[in-house]
């Protein structure tokens, strides 16, 4: 397979390879990152998403802070305006505590989990892909580990016996513990390209 015939999701999980930390962590939670983005700048007032957010009673716990890191107090405080105004308020007249929040995060997280982790069948078929996944990558979490064995257990059974001899990053790897700092990803990727550039030297 020539470089330039490669999907895009091949080549998201080749860049994901040289993370320091559970490849598949940084796929979804970067993914799940432009996706909440793109909610704040570009559809915070969209009635229908709003109106998605209020029928699953608002967000879960996790991924509540990881909204506020955002920073983008107004766009924030019109969805929470919302939430409160149409839907807990409501609720509370009613005497009725909801605790059946169906987080939309949640939702998209497992999805990019699911798209993820079939296109990585695809990916460690190809042969120099599959070294450059032995060599540089680091161990995939637990967590992740167990949802690849539920959703691809073809593709687990391939990677499980070079499970040992993977580097691994605590406390991620027990328990699927991400950074949201936004100079993370940065950092990332200027130290991809120092490794490039040392390789093509």
């Amino acid at each position: 397979m020539k470089k330039n015939s490669k999907s895009l999701l091949h080549l998201s999980w080749e860049t994901a390879f040289f993370w320091e930390g559970c490849p598949l962590c940084f796929l979804v939670q970067k993914s799940l990152r432009s996706y909440i983005e793109n909610i704040l700048y570009e559809s915070v007032n969209d009635p229908s998403l709003r109106g998605k957010i209020r029928e699953k009673g608002g967000f879960c716990e996790e991924h509540s802070l990881q909204l506020i890191t955002f920073n983008d107090l107004l766009g924030i405080s019109i969805i929470y305006e919302d939430i409160i105004k149409n839907y807990t308020l409501p609720n509370l007249k009613k005497k009725i505590i909801a605790n059946n929040i169906s987080c939309i995060f949640c939702e998209k997280e497992k999805e990019y989990e699911r798209l993820y982790i079939l296109a990585l069948e695809d990916v460690l078929r190809n042969k120099d892909s599959f070294e450059l996944w032995k060599e540089n990558a680091y161990d995939f979490c637990q967590p992740h580990k167990e949802i690849i064995k539920n959703i691809a257990p073809n593709l687990y059974a391939k990677i499980e016996p070079f499970s040992n001899t993977k580097r691994k990053k605590y406390p991620e790897h027990i328990y699927k513990a991400f950074t949201w700092d936004r100079d993370y990803a940065e950092l990332f990727l200027k130290k991809l390209q120092m490794i490039r550039y040392n390789k093509a030297k």
